[in-house]
């Protein structure tokens, strides 16, 4: 008897804490929620700014200076933000008190794509180039098939996450057969074939340097093979 008594207390317990948030709720609702661009917070490569990210919301008349918190709506709001190119993940929240905010991370150049009027992103998107906006980053002469975007998008994250490879390699390019790369130390051109197994070739690469870094073997090559039955041929000037 006494354990029923326990359930049923419990059970009002929660009922009525449901309903206090219910109600709660329901009350935010009608608050007002003053939006300026300082509720916006951006992960950035300097892409876009807060206040242009406010300006395209309050255009599209999702968001005003002071609106109905129950005339939010984060779905909505989500779904424009992910239209403007370069944003990669974007999260949107409202408080108990009733303050809105928004997260915003932009897509991560990996490569600049010289022939083309856009960036690649470390999983292969399309980031469009912005006038005179400079970046630290590889790249890449030739025009490729959209299909190896991605691939190239991989080879170039994995150049920048190699200690080594970030420091050797000078830019990276394509003809209608193969990928190639520069180095900065030596005049010679390094054949990858396509990017199948590139992770495989630039190990093979790395420790191929590096037995005959001391020599001056490579004053006399003029190019570098990584695309033959997974050994390293050298061709002399």
């Amino acid at each position: 008897m006494k354990i029923k008594f326990i359930h049923i207390i419990f059970t009002i317990f929660i009922s009525l804490k449901i309903l206090a948030i219910v109600y709660l709720n329901y009350v935010n609702g009608f608050n007002i929620s003053s939006i300026t661009s300082s509720n916006i917070y951006v992960n950035s490569y300097n892409f876009i700014s807060n206040d242009s990210i406010f300006n395209i919301l309050k255009t599209s008349k999702l968001i005003s200076d002071s609106i109905l918190v129950k005339s939010i709506n984060l779905e909505k709001i989500e779904s424009k933000v992910l239209e403007i190119p370069y944003i990669d993940k974007v999260s949107s929240s409202i408080d108990i008190q009733s303050n809105f905010s928004l997260e915003i991370v932009e897509k991560k150049p990996i490569i600049d794509l010289k022939d083309y009027d856009f960036y690649l992103s470390e999983k292969g998107e399309r980031i469009p180039k912005i006038e005179n906006k400079k970046l630290n980053i590889k790249s890449f002469f030739g025009k490729i098939d959209s299909i190896v975007f991605c691939d190239l998008a991989s080879l170039a994250k994995y150049i920048n996450n190699d200690n080594f490879f970030i420091e050797h390699i000078k830019y990276l390019y394509a003809d209608s057969a193969s990928f190639y790369f520069s180095v900065n130390d030596y005049k010679y051109q390094v054949k990858l074939g396509n990017l199948n197994h590139f992770e495989n070739k630039l190990k093979k690469y790395k420790g191929f340097y590096a037995a005959k870094v001391n020599t001056d073997l490579f004053k006399n090559y003029n190019k570098l093979d990584l695309n033959i039955n997974n050994q390293v041929i050298a061709q002399k000037k």
